[in-house]
């Protein structure tokens, strides 16, 4: 098993800096690379041990959790939603629910890419975003997806998963396949395109939005250029758009396993930056019904000559991400939960590092920061997971772009 601090130290020295799903901790986090999705790997990135538990996640029914990512590739954002099947083990059949979408600046508003990774602040340059469980939703375990279409370069779609316990993982679920479908069939089902761009694409340099987003759905910044275009015609677009809804049947999730913590061996790690002002969003209206598909020629990638490896996209790079605050709404806001424990330590600042007695830590969560053991040769102090001797990472191996010798993240 592997803590997420080792992953993303491999991250790092990696030549590949696209985004990738950080929280919750997806399957075999090892071997997820950082590409986009080919129409192979559909859903979920598949490979060789494709569904191997990583870190079981905990996600209780009417809980918001923060969704964060890692790397520097943002793409100048876009689009992306969050999805649930009752499937352990997704496959083309599974069918997606919608949870949650946002238009615009996903995974960050920047308008091109981060500077190089380095450390760990680097890697979490991008927006951490608020996601709630639906309060109706049975017990059981369930799987998790992020679906992203980046707004600047190559036309992509990427897809990471992530296993999810929603309540007690100790007693099987007895959830019928109707209570299921209450609480989870009026959600929209995952909009999927670019899957592959030759047949249906979005169009380059909007901010994607989605037929039907469902209503829980925000905007980062509602003066920015949104669209729905697509190339590839009506009809192929809307064949690939129906890959998120399966076979069109929703089953039982079944009763899961017990939520595991990284191993006590191995490197412990600190919270992201949190910062002081986070970005808002407002509610992007809800069409009554899901527009129609409108066609638009894909834009140059950002004007730079040159033939581009696969899965790099030319973007250029940005220092720094640019956040453009608007209203805070919701379409249907939900109130928060606490974590459920009883080995619950004060704090007041959610996102940072509490150092707990000389050997534990824990990450401030609605006011709850739960002790978790550091890793030995490390000591909490200041807010800061510390070592005995600090670690310094060489700079990624960085390729040259064909033609233009341009180099590419």
């Amino acid at each position: 098993m592997f803590s997420k601090a080792t992953t993303l130290l491999a991250f790092a020295a990696s030549a590949s800096a696209h985004m990738t799903l950080f929280h919750p901790t997806p399957f075999s986090n090892s071997t997820l690379t950082r590409n986009p999705l080919e129409p192979a790997d559909f859903p979920c990135k598949q490979r060789s041990n494709m569904y191997d538990i990583t870190e079981m996640n905990q996600w209780n029914a009417g809980e918001t959790q923060e969704v964060s990512f890692a790397g520097s590739a943002v793409h100048g954002g876009g689009s992306c939603q969050f999805s649930i099947t009752t499937d352990a083990e997704p496959t083309k059949d599974s069918q997606w629910k919608v949870i949650h979408s946002v238009e615009g600046g996903c995974p960050a508003s920047a308008p091109g890419n981060f500077a190089d990774l380095q450390d760990y602040a680097s890697l979490h340059k991008a927006t951490n975003f608020p996601v709630t469980m639906p309060e109706d939703i049975p017990d059981g375990r369930y799987t998790f997806a992020w679906t992203w279409f980046n707004k600047v370069g190559n036309r992509e779609f990427y897809m990471n998963c992530a296993p999810i316990q929603v309540g007690s993982a100790s007693t099987a679920s007895t959830a019928s396949t109707a209570k299921v479908a209450a609480a989870l069939g009026g959600l929209p089902d995952m909009f999927v395109a670019n899957l592959p761009a030759s047949s249906c694409a979005t169009a380059e340099g909007q901010d994607f939005v989605f037929p039907n987003p469902g209503q829980s759905v925000a905007r980062a910044n509602p003066a920015a250029a949104y669209g729905n275009a697509t190339t590839g015609g009506n009809a192929a677009c809307a064949a690939m758009a129906k890959l998120g809804a399966g076979n069109g049947k929703l089953g039982s999730p079944t009763g899961g396993a017990s939520p595991s913590a990284p191993a006590a061996t191995q490197p412990a790690y600190s919270a992201a930056p949190v910062p002081s002002e986070a970005p808002a969003y407002s509610a992007a209206p809800v069409p009554s019904k899901a527009p129609a598909y409108s066609a638009a020629p894909i834009a140059s990638a950002s004007g730079i000559p040159g033939v581009f490896a696969p899965g790099a996209s030319p973007a250029p790079a940005a220092t720094a991400p640019a956040y453009s605050a608007a209203p805070v709404a919701s379409a249907a806001p939900v109130a928060p939960s606490t974590p459920h424990t009883t080995d619950c330590t004060p704090c007041t600042n959610d996102g940072a590092v509490v150092c707990i007695g000389s050997d534990s830590f824990g990450l401030c969560n609605r006011g709850c920061a739960v002790a978790q053991k550091l890793s030995l040769g490390t000591m909490c102090r200041d807010g800061k997971v510390i070592g005995a001797t600090k670690r310094s990472f060489p700079r990624a191996h960085l390729h040259k772009r064909h033609g233009a010798g341009l180099r590419s993240l």
